[in-house]
């Protein structure tokens, strides 16, 4: 059994009804003033607990984490260019507002229609093509050895991009896939020798397996948002609404130093798997939902967490379908294993909730990979027979949708070890 906790609202409100019981029956002299009328009663807590209650500590503070090296770079670039030779590739070419940009250079310049561009070679230096005006900015944010060319604005970038090319006009190019169109037919006129090939499976690959330091950005962001998840809970109160405590949840993060926010589902809304956040209204005796997450230096968390608010213990229907969530979610995690198929991991949760009765109410694939990106490859969901390998981080989050009532979701992150799933967030308990 949990031991009952109380907020600070709480606690205050009781000491101040103990130091008015103190002072009652003490005798007053004569000629004391008339006594002051009573003060009304306190008005009855509009909080109420959440289950399960939080056993977690939680900190606005963390230790500093130094940012990525040089060398950390060099060895990204190392390892597309040898993905990018495999496919035949002489050139690469990714554009800013891409993740595989940021991930390549160290920093997104955002996307307008002035072009940034990054160009590298499978021999020589790399070169980001910028606007004049932006050269100085792209050359501060720039990690490791590129070279940085202006184009003006009286220009036209996709000439200066050819121009850059030069001798390699007739080279086949790697197309970063988030490209725009329009870059990438500008760049087909530009050279028409060339061959532009879309890079969606190198890039890929360069990303689905994530390094230590990586993994160590994401562990951080999960333990912030846990943390933000723990405050928020202990912060709910009858008559918010989804909108409240979506805010809560951006103020919290924002406490801790990262931009981070969550979807809010109370109740029926909860059955919606991309609802909320709006203006239900919470009242005692109803499902709380959050899911959301943060980034740190550019790595992400995505956190699913379902309580039941009320002052008595919630229903064994929610309790029921609360742990047969909880062991579909288990059961995944026990699957996680270098060389397991990534169907495989939501076939174990799949089959723990169709056993349980509730398959049809499992309307969503089971996890997907978690980098730069919220949402990225690898996808635990049936067909995907890629197998897992170590450095592989993908939610695991079984959910279970009763339309009209509630929905259960659990999301925990994991990162696919040497023997098996490394869990980077505290898991919720069984109730």
């Amino acid at each position: 059994m949990m031991r009952p906790t109380f907020s600070r609202r709480q606690v205050l409100g009781a000491f101040a009804l103990g130091a008015g019981a103190l002072g009652a029956g003490v005798p007053r002299a004569a000629w004391a003033a008339p006594a002051p009328a009573p003060a009304p009663a306190p008005a009855p807590s509009r909080r109420r607990k959440t289950t399960p209650a939080s056993t977690f500590a939680t900190r606005t503070e963390y230790p500093p984490l130094a940012p990525l090296s040089d060398e950390v770079y060099a060895r990204r670039r190392a390892r597309i260019k040898e993905l990018a030779q495999a496919a035949g590739a002489n050139l690469i070419l990714a554009t800013s507002g891409a993740t595989s940009f940021a991930y390549l250079v160290g920093t997104d310049y955002g996307r307008s229609e002035r072009l940034i561009a990054f160009l590298l070679p499978l021999d020589g230096t790399p070169v980001i093509l910028a606007p004049s005006f932006e050269v100085e900015r792209v050359k501060r944010g720039a990690r490791g050895p590129v070279e940085v060319k202006g184009w003006e604005e009286s220009e036209d970038p996709i000439g200066k991009l050819r121009d850059l090319i030069g001798a390699q006009r007739r080279a086949t190019i790697l197309v970063e896939p988030t490209t725009t169109f329009a870059v990438v037919s500008a760049l087909t006129r530009a050279l028409p020798e060339a061959k532009l090939v879309d890079g969606s499976p190198v890039f890929e690959e360069l990303r689905v397996a994530k390094s230590d330091e990586e993994i160590d950005r994401m562990r951080r962001a999960v333990a912030i948002t846990e943390d933000v998840f723990v405050v928020a809970f202990d912060r709910l109160e009858i008559g918010m609404h989804e909108k409240d405590v979506a805010q809560i949840i951006a103020e919290e993060h924002a406490k801790r130093g990262v931009t981070g926010g969550a979807l809010v589902q109370f109740g029926a809304s909860a059955a919606l798997p991309h609802g909320g956040p709006g203006a239900s209204t919470l009242v005692d005796g109803m499902v709380v939902l959050f899911d959301g997450g943060c980034s740190v230096q550019g790595w992400a968390s995505d956190i699913s967490r379902t309580r039941w608010f009320g002052a008595a213990p919630p229903p064994e229907r929610f309790k029921t379908i609360y742990n047969l969530v909880h062991d579909a979610q288990t059961a995944a995690m026990n699957r996680v294993k270098p060389g397991v198929p990534a169907e495989e991991i939501d076939r174990a949760a799949r089959t723990v909730i169709t056993a349980g009765g509730f398959g049809p109410n499992f309307t969503h694939r089971l996890g997907h990979g978690i980098g730069m990106d919220g949402h990225e490859a690898a996808y635990m969901v049936e067909g995907n027979r890629r197998p897992l390998a170590p450095g592989f981080v993908f939610s695991v989050e079984p959910g279970i949708y009763i339309p009209g009532e509630f929905g259960v979701r659990l999301e925990d992150d994991v990162a696919c070890g040497a023997k098996g799933a490394d869990v980077l967030s505290r898991r919720a308990p069984r109730l």
